[in-house]
């Protein structure tokens, strides 16, 4: 007999909470207008999930990312079937317990806009194509817009360039790229800011800058060019080792 009813009346973390103690194995189907959320039970433990959206199916989360959106969901419908058949072959795509997603689920609807530092999608940050993921080997749904963004991570810079590329609204690229993200077909590589100028070497007892050390007098013939620019080098290496 299959468990049915509506998270208005009974929460996914508290469908999470009765599938550990069961333990339970089957697979829980979710549906909140076009978007359908899909949770995979072995034995009390989750371990693969799915959300898509529209008529077409197209994939936007799957594994963590997909039950930590899942658990943003307030009055979704549910069916809870009991089905180990539909699980035991079921490869493992979440590895965190139950408890780590509620509490992730729950900082998330806290603070919606709050991603880990390397998820953070900004106008600067630089994409790169992540290695086919295992759920993707069996063929992923993209609309036209994933794959015309999906097209350009290799030859463009970052997500400005994508803008100026496709001629599409920063807000469009942006959600699309968190789409794709959450997908596992795009990672965000870390965005290394350049490293400000080091300041002149200051003469301590003097206070002016090490330039000024050896000073070249036009004309008095007595230092070269050569001998002050070494000398100014041996002063400048005598201030470095001495900090």
């Amino acid at each position: 007999m299959a468990l049915e009813g509506n998270l208005q009346d009974m929460s996914l973390i508290d469908l999470i909470h009765i599938f550990r103690m069961g333990p339970k194995s089957g697979v829980l189907l979710l549906a909140d207008g076009s978007e359908h959320g899909i949770l995979y039970v072995s034995e009390g433990r989750l371990i693969d999930s799915v959300l898509v959206r529209g008529p077409e199916q197209q994939v936007v989360a799957t594994a963590e990312e997909a039950v930590i959106q899942l658990l943003q969901w307030e009055s979704a419908t549910f069916t809870f079937r009991h089905d180990l058949g539909e699980v035991i072959d079921r490869p493992t795509r979440i590895f965190h317990d139950s408890e780590w997603l509620v509490l992730e689920g729950i900082r998330r609807r806290k603070s919606p806009l709050q991603r880990p530092s390397h998820q953070r999608i900004m106008m600067d940050s630089q994409l790169e194509l992540a290695s086919l993921p295992n759920q993707a080997k069996g063929g992923v749904n993209l609309d036209l817009t994933q794959w015309r963004i999906l097209s350009q991570i290799a030859v463009s810079q970052n997500i400005r360039d994508i803008c100026d590329n496709t001629g599409l609204e920063q807000s469009t690229v942006i959600r699309t790229v968190t789409e794709l993200v959450a997908i596992g077909l795009v990672e965000v590589t870390n965005v290394i800011s350049p490293k400000p100028p080091k300041p002149k070497p200051i003469d301590q007892q003097s206070g002016y800058e090490a330039a000024s050390l050896n000073p070249v007098h036009a004309g008095s013939g007595g230092v070269s060019t050569t001998t002050s620019s070494r000398g100014l080098l041996n002063a400048i290496m005598r201030r470095v080792r001495g900090l």
